[in-house]
């Protein structure tokens, strides 16, 4: 290789007048030096470290590149002898004399040949990929080849025609050889270097690739691929201390054996990990890699084996770090470990620092010496360490970078390119390092990223992935199950409940579910969403409640289970009123403490441990709270989350449920004074004062289900209690239980317009489909309507944009007419597509229908001017409001000459109420050509009424402009309108025009002048 570099490619005077006088001459001494390269890589290889064998094939790619260009040059049919491009002692002089022309060409060319960035395969992108950016790169070399050419003599003596010969021969004939030269000679180095077909995806002729095929769970097949590629010689004993501690966690259970019952076996880490599938991508400055619509763009790929090969044996792996996305139990830290497990000890020196067990305010290179002395009982300071393991390749895994994000509470915008900045220390000292992080996709966007950073988000378990899952937790438990008389859990079952299934360890949860006599398979056909989250949550509740407390009676027990469920709602309820999906341990003990003191009186000493918090008392015993943590200043700072949302959305609405319940059973036995004042819902107003329900549209589905199931008794019950809630929500409150229980600072108004809004939507979702009406909402009042707005208003006002958003998504409201008066009908959505509302402006205005202005026989119209369409526009620009300002927008062509045209309406028996500017817009859209005939003369006959008569006397000017546009529409599309229509509606412009009093003249001449002949033929004057 160094012989081909530097002997030919470098082996020339000073000026490279030696390469370039033998340019197009060269094809023998590559092709002998080329395949000796390729075929004697392999051996010279033997006995180098990682790294440097990683260097090494890079370099030789480059060559291989090269070579290719070279042979297929030496190749390519010319419009002229290669010989004759030799330099001629002149040239030569000419170039070496300083700074000409030639010599700045010459130079270009030996920078293109030299310098440039050679196009290297990578493991993140697709081969062809590769290809399509080397034939560009041979495209640009061709073309310096090109312009140095055209400087020679014997350039001159060329015709124009074999001029452009020699331009397109080199610039399209040569790059296509070139490429199919390359995949040549890369396939030959390749089969002596597996690793370089990683590099790749370029490994679909090789045995590994069957062997990777064969071996697709807990990453045996990299294990495998990099077991033949290993130099066999022994580790250093530390190093060896690090390994045996990897491996040692394949062959712990996948959880603690108290997460199970007594009969079911938790099978092994490296039999239950399953290799997922995943998309990655290099990110740049402004990517928005912690959004999922941006993922969804990219490829989803099943071979993480052959991607991790690839990118740890690539020079990549040490310039930037590799982050690793997915979704809270998606196993992210489970790859970590599995991975540091199966990596050979004389190639990779692996460090897994987790970080939830770090010193948070320590620097990288302190956490990696806290890691190992962890793993291995040893302290080493790093470069000591790396320099014990020379020949293998340093690898750190920071596990939980989200985790430190929420644990501390602190900005960590530069973590990424502070880890980039270590490797980059790292490998000017000669010690390249890869490192790998892991966080949660939602937060990966709090650090900035590194430049050439490579972001892999795993995927969701497919439906074979759950299978093969399922055949070893089958397999673990076969014994077991046979001894219980229960039934393997099949795929079909679990993936009822795919939004679960498809998360790793929200898959356990189920499989540990069904083992309790096969629950989950014995009901899971019947189960709504709901009713599977009762009995999942309540199953897990039971088990704590059976290893942590005495004998219990029956009702003790219950009571018990109930009291874990209720205090789990807490920190959902904990995490649901401050707008976010975790909670810190501080914020949680705060709550608790408000909410529900006696749990915090039970926090106890245990041993010589530290005093326990009711967090941690109530958490820390279920698997399916994932807790966050990072040390800093000695102190561990913790953060909670739920593996699922889905979890704290059920819980939250499982609480709200639970209590109305709980406040509807005081309607069986009133007191004497049985006004609502005298249900006590100081509890319910504390939950429901901060956060619209409306915010995530799970709880509303889950409030739906749990209350539509009850009977209906207890439904009529409870809605009693809400709608006797929801009539005093905005009077004042003088209960100050449960004041310190404050999640968020809001102002006054906000807590009971969200309890109003909360008590409207539980009060809807309580009655079947038809809703409740405007007059049990506001039974004291004689407008409904107006008090509608006003509270409608309010919430708007006082909601944050989510809950606001949801509570217009998920309730529906009806307009109708009740006795003559406007009446609204509030629902919850069907969940069909909403039909296009259409607005009637009679109810708008409130005229019923038997009210006078409504038109009652054919010939009969009504118009009326309201408002002033200034005053709306202005009106929109006081308030500051997204959907006003963009209805405003939409308006805003009409200000001006037109603003009567807004709110001056029509009506007649045909037709409903329409502004001018309304039907002026319809008619310019029903003109598509895709309209119906019948469609297009219906819009034409409202424009015409309108036209007639649709404007107040004074309104002259409008009336004029609007005049004219329907003229000039109806002649450009009369004669795609019906014609018996046509036919009428001639005679009624030259009826009006002749005998209104409002410019019908005018009206008539315009038509005369605007209208074609065969209109004009049809008024009765011209028959």
């Amino acid at each position: 290789m160094d012989r081909l570099t530097g002997g030919l490619l470098l082996a020339t005077s000073a000026t490279g007048i030696g390469l370039l006088s033998n340019l197009f001459d060269v094809r023998g001494e590559l092709a002998r030096l080329s395949a000796g390269l390729v075929r004697g890589f392999a051996e010279q290889a033997r006995g180098l470290g990682r790294f440097d064998r990683s260097e090494r094939l890079t370099a030789a790619h480059a060559v291989v590149v090269l070579c290719a260009y070279f042979e297929a040059l030496s190749e390519t049919d010319l419009p002229c002898d290669p010989r004759d491009l030799e330099l001629t002692a002149a040239e030569q002089a000419n170039l070496a004399g300083g700074d000409t022309g030639a010599s700045r060409r010459l130079g270009s060319l030996a920078a293109g040949l030299l310098q440039a960035e050679v196009p290297m395969p990578v493991p993140q992108r697709p081969y062809e990929k590769t290809l399509e950016a080397l034939s560009e790169f041979y495209r640009r070399l061709s073309g310096e080849v090109t312009r140095f050419v055209s400087g020679l003599a014997l350039w001159d003596s060329l015709d124009d025609t074999r001029k452009e010969r020699f331009a397109h021969t080199l610039s399209n004939d040569l790059p296509r050889a070139a490429v199919n030269r390359y995949e040549e000679l890369f396939g030959q180095l390749a089969l002596d270097c597996p690793e370089v077909a990683f590099w790749a995806n370029f490994v679909d002729h090789q045995a590994t690739r069957a062997q990777l095929e064969t071996v697709s769970a807990s990453l045996e097949g990299l294990q495998v691929a990099l077991g033949q590629i290993a130099q066999r010689r022994p580790a250093d004993a530390w190093i060896t201390g690090l390994a045996r501690a990897h491996a040692a966690v394949l062959d712990r259970p996948i959880l603690t054996s108290r997460d199970a019952l007594d009969g079911t076996s938790l099978p092994t880490l490296g039999a239950a990990y399953v290799n997922p599938d995943f998309r990655v991508c290099e990110v740049g400055p402004s990517d928005p890699f912690a959004t999922e619509s941006w993922w969804q763009e990219l490829p989803v790929r099943g071979d993480l084996d052959a991607f991790l090969l690839g990118h740890l044996t690539s020079l990549q792996a040490v310039r930037a770090p590799l982050i690793v996305l997915g979704q809270p139990g998606s196993g992210k830290s489970v790859l970590t470990q599995v991975l540091a497990a199966r990596l050979p000890p004389a190639d990779f020196l692996v460090v897994r620092v987790a970080l939830r067990e770090a010193a948070a305010d320590a620097d990288l290179q302190t956490q990696i010496e806290q890691a190992v002395r962890s793993s291995t009982g040893e302290s080493v300071h790093w470069p000591e360490l790396v320099h014990r393991g020379r020949h293998a390749l340093a690898v750190i895994m920071l596990d939980g970078f989200d985790e430190l994000l929420q644990a501390t509470g602190t900005s960590q915008t530069d973590y990424l390119l502070r880890v980039a900045a270590f490797q980059a220390r790292e490998a000017g000292q000669g010690r390249p390092v890869a490192v790998l992080v892991t966080s949660r996709t939602a937060v990966a966007d709090r650090a900035r990223p590194a430049p050439g950073m490579i972001a892999l988000r795993l995927e969701p378990f497919n439906d074979r992935q759950v299978t093969q899952w399922l055949e070893v937790w089958n397999t673990t438990n076969t014994a077991g199950f046979a001894a219980r008389g229960l039934q393997p859990l099949a795929p079909d079952t679990v993936l009822a409940h795919r939004a679960l299934a498809s998360q790793p360890l929200l898959l356990l949860m189920l499989a540990l579910y069904d083992s309790d006599r096969n629950a989950l398979q014995l009901r899971s056909a019947a189960l709504g969403q709901a009713e599977l989250y009762e009995r999942l949550l309540t199953s897990f509740a039971e088990r704590e409640v059976r290893k942590s407390a005495a004998a219990l009676t029956e009702e003790q027990f219950g009571e018990a289970v109930e009291e874990e469920l209720t205090q789990l709602s807490m920190v959902a309820f904990a995490m649901f009123n401050r707008g976010q999906q975790w909670i810190g341990a501080a914020d949680l003990n705060t709550d608790l403490a408000a909410l529900a003191p006696d749990l915090d009186s039970r926090s106890a000493h245990t041993g010589l441990r530290a005093h326990l918090t009711a967090a941690q008392l109530l958490l820390g015993r279920f698997f399916f709270v994932h807790e966050a943590r990072a040390s800093r200043e000695g102190r561990t700072l913790s953060t909670y989350e739920f593996l699922h949302a889905t979890f704290g959305e059920y819980l939250v609405a499982r609480l709200a449920t639970q209590e109305l319940h709980d406040l509807a059973e005081l309607v069986r036995h009133p007191s004497r004074r049985s006004r609502p004042s005298t249900f006590d819902d100081a509890f319910l107003y504390a939950l429901l004062s901060f956060m619209p329900l409306t915010t995530r549209a799970t709880v509303v589905s889950f409030l739906v289900e749990r209350l539509r199931g009850w009977p209906q008794l207890l439904r009529t019950q409870t809605l009693t209690v809400l709608l006797g809630l929801f009539h005093r929500a905005l009077l004042p409150r003088h209960d100050t239980r449960y004041e310190a229980y404050t999640p968020q600072r809001v102002t006054v108004p906000a807590r009971p317009a969200t309890y109003s809004l909360n008590l409207m939507l539980l009060a809807v979702a309580t009655t079947t489909t038809e809703g409740l009406s405007g007059e049990d909402l506001f039974p004291d009042t004689g407008e409904t309507v107006a008090a509608w707005r006003r509270l409608a208003l309010l919430w708007r006002s006082q909601c944050p944009s989510e809950g606001w958003s949801g509570l217009i998504a998920g309730v529906a409201i009806d307009r109708f007419w009740d006795d003559g008066r406007r009446q609204i009908r509030v629902r919850l959505q069907d969940g069909a597509q909403a039909e296009p509302w259409s607005l009637d402006p009679f109810w708008t205005y409130g005229f019923g229908p038997d009210h006078e202005y409504r038109p009652r026989t054919d010939n009969q119209w009504f118009a009326w001017i309201t408002d002033d369409h200034r005053e709306l526009q202005q009106q929109a620009k006081f308030l500051c409001d997204v959907a006003d300002d963009v209805f405003a927008h939409g308006l805003q062509p009409w200000a001006g000459a037109w603003d009567t045209a807004v709110v001056s309406f029509h009506a007649t028996r045909e037709h409903p109420a329409a502004s001018a500017a309304n039907a002026l817009v319809r008619l310019w859209l029903t003109s598509d050509q895709d309209s119906t005939p019948a469609d297009l003369t219906a819009t034409f006959d409202l424009c015409l009424q309108a036209a007639l008569n649709g404007f107040a006397p004074f309104d002259t000017d409008t009336r004029r402009r609007f005049r004219l546009v329907f003229l000039r529409r109806l002649a450009a599309d009369w004669e795609r309108l019906e014609h018996a229509w046509v036919e009428r509606a001639m005679r009624a412009i030259h009826d009006g025009g002749k005998d209104a009093i409002d410019e019908g003249a005018q009206f008539l001449d315009a038509a005369r002048e605007i209208l074609p002949a065969p209109l004009t033929a049809l008024w009765p004057d011209r028959q």
